[in-house]
């Protein structure tokens, strides 16, 4: 965690690290059932960023990941491509859970051609707090945008700007060719595995959002398995060849499998059919329709005319966010407050399920250096309780 007190950022740390580990922080967005957040998943860049934290975490999903601008360099901006036009009206940004409360000077614009951006929300001093599960709301008058971005000027917990997600919301138009406007690619970038790969056409060239690269097995069966990271609203899968003219037509033989959050074995979604791809009609794309709520996506394939072996060079898994419980730690404290090695610390600390669905009864740990040192039983609790 970055931020500015030591002593709180060491015990909250561990107490966050022991909440993932039990699965009480789930890695990703939280969008409201009945909206779409229309940059998840998208192409995100930055003015600057430092180090491991990269323009792309605030498009990721996950809350716990995120974008940090270089040190001491006011302002800074980062933005999402959101693939086309969209009348967008409202973001909303967010920081890690587990991150004391900050204050962030920033302002939102926005852009049909990248290049020209036009204001959308005023810069101001926002507040983040984890009371309120760390999350900023802006909602401004709709406008016709592609390019999304949020100028930060300054910001009172660190000495950069931080951003982990960049959430657009509004009316989606992706244009032809690209998945639903009533879903967003929810599989980009996130964790991908084959039961096999050829020379150096592995799995995760399938979700890199790019069609230039792809995967390739090295016979059939073969399975390409997408993990969402929670639960999401799935409606359909779509599978992409790259669309040059040289990538002749082909069918691959294809099965639709999906495992729910809480399932340790995958359903049949589609049965296995043929599907043909062809760059002259699609575009090399094939789209099939699926429905339910699971957290896993996996393709399996039996035969490709085209190859000796599976090939994709984009795996989409389209949707939304399903309702899911989010345990954020929003009070902690621990007495004596400067303990010596052999002292009993007492650790008082308060969570609230700061998701959309009601969180089973769990237990939450806290660890110092690794190793558990105390945990508590946490008792069911419903969506907005503490």
């Amino acid at each position: 965690m970055r931020g500015k007190h030591q002593g709180w950022r060491l015990i909250a740390g561990a107490v966050t690290a022991g909440l993932i580990a039990v699965g009480l922080l789930p890695v990703t967005a939280h969008a409201a059932a009945e909206e779409v957040n229309l940059a998840l998943g998208k192409s995100a860049k930055a003015g600057g960023a430092h180090g491991a934290y990269p323009a792309g975490n605030v498009t990721d999903g996950s809350q716990q990941s995120y974008w940090e601008g270089p040190a001491g360099a006011f302002p800074q901006w980062v933005q999402v491509d959101l693939g086309g036009d969209v009348r967008a009206d409202r973001v909303a940004l967010k920081l890690p859970t587990g991150w004391e409360a900050r204050n962030q000077t920033l302002s939102v614009q926005g852009s049909t051609d990248g290049s020209v951006f036009s204001t959308l929300a005023a810069s101001g001093s926002r507040t983040f707090d984890p009371a309120g599960a760390n999350t900023v709301s802006i909602g401004f008058t709709a406008a016709t945008v592609r390019f999304v971005r949020v100028q930060v000027s300054s910001n009172s917990g660190w000495n950069a700007a931080q951003l982990s997600e960049l959430e657009v919301y509004g009316e989606g138009d992706e244009g032809p060719g690209d998945p639903p406007t009533n879903g967003s690619n929810l599989a980009r970038n996130k964790p991908i595995e084959a039961t096999s790969t050829t020379q150096t056409y592995v799995a995760a060239n399938a979700n890199d959002d790019s069609l230039t690269s792809y995967w390739e097995s090295s016979g059939f069966p073969s399975g390409l398995t997408v993990k969402l990271g929670a639960n999401a609203d799935v409606e359909a899968v779509v599978v992409k060849l790259n669309p040059d003219q040289a990538w002749g037509p082909r069918t691959q033989a294809i099965q639709v499998l999906g495992r729910e959050q809480s399932a340790t074995g995958f359903t049949s979604l589609k049965a296995r059919a043929d599907y043909t791809f062809s760059p002259a009609a699609g575009k090399n794309t094939v789209t099939i329709p699926v429905t339910g709520r699971y957290a896993d996506i996996r393709l399996t394939f039996f035969s490709n005319s085209g190859g000796t072996g599976a090939q994709v060079a984009e795996f989409q898994v389209v949707g939304a966010a399903a309702p899911n419980p989010d345990l954020t730690v929003t009070d902690l404290t621990w007495a004596p407050s400067a303990p010596s090695e052999t002292d009993t610390v007492k650790v008082n600390t308060t969570l609230r399920n700061a998701g959309s669905a009601p969180a089973a009864a769990t237990t939450v740990n806290v660890s110092l250096e690794g190793a558990v040192a105390g945990s508590a039983p946490v008792a069911a609790l419903a969506a907005g309780a503490s």
